[in-house]
């Protein structure tokens, strides 16, 4: 992961995910028919999973003193 601002000055971390050639090319083609870029694709399936997990009151990872990104 690294970080690289938005042009707008915005914050941002840019992943990189290794997969195998043939899921990168179906995803690619996937895009290309859902006439949306592939980061948009990523982006959207990221917040349905934020949205989506509810909070655990004893889970380390929902506690106050852990740093989240918005």
């Amino acid at each position: 992961m690294s970080a690289k601002p938005a042009a707008d000055g915005t914050e941002q971390k840019r992943l990189n995910f290794d997969v195998p050639e043939d899921l990168a090319r179906e995803f690619k083609a996937y895009a290309a028919l859902q006439g949306k870029t592939q980061r948009e694709l990523v982006l959207g399936f990221m917040h349905r999973c934020v949205r989506r997990t509810p909070p655990v009151a004893d889970h380390p990872r929902d506690s106050p003193a852990t740093h989240r990104d918005k």
